[in-house]
């Protein structure tokens, strides 16, 4: 059974989506920042703090291209983890991706609404207005990666129809 990948911008809810799509499935769930952190000892935004970006990178595509093909996975990615180190490309061979696709405005409340910031390249704290211009300028940077993915959803989906839409793909 192929591994299941869900791609989208951050708090797209690839995480909530993901544990519940994992269960109805018989499906185990990863999330590779949890898997990156245990590696590194820090958490995303201390990596990005204390050693940049382009190091996380590096560090994702790593881990994301060490997981075992056919391993019953379902794996909420990194929101950048398609877009760098041609990953989407890895993602595609080795499973089926599906990009969550929520807007910059309906993302913007989600942050907002969301304790703690630990989205290291989103600034939860600026006004509304540059919240949303930025993540409307990250949005529309990724979407040619996240639109590669082999099944696209808008917005919010309940698990049930996704199971539906992935019939004969995994």
């Amino acid at each position: 059974m192929k591994n299941i990948f869900l791609v989208g911008m951050p708090s797209s809810g690839k995480t909530t989506l993901g544990k519940q799509l994992a269960k109805s499935i018989g499906y185990t769930f990863v999330d590779m920042d949890d898997i990156i952190q245990q590696r590194e000892l820090m958490t995303v935004p201390e990596i990005f703090k204390l050693k940049g970006e382009a190091y996380f990178r590096e560090v994702e595509s790593k881990v994301l291209k060490s997981i075992e093909p056919s391993t019953k996975l379902v794996i909420a990615t990194g929101g950048g983890a398609p877009c760098f180190h041609e990953g989407i490309s890895y993602i595609n061979a080795h499973g089926t991706s599906i990009f969550l696709n929520v807007g910059p405005e309906e993302l913007a409340k989600r942050i907002a609404a969301s304790s703690g910031n630990n989205r290291p390249l989103i600034n939860k704290n600026t006004s509304w207005d540059n919240l949303v211009a930025d993540l409307t300028q990250r949005y529309e940077s990724r979407l040619q990666y996240y639109n590669q993915a082999h099944l696209k959803v808008n917005g919010t989906i309940e698990v049930e129809q996704l199971l539906w839409l992935l019939e004969g793909l995994i």
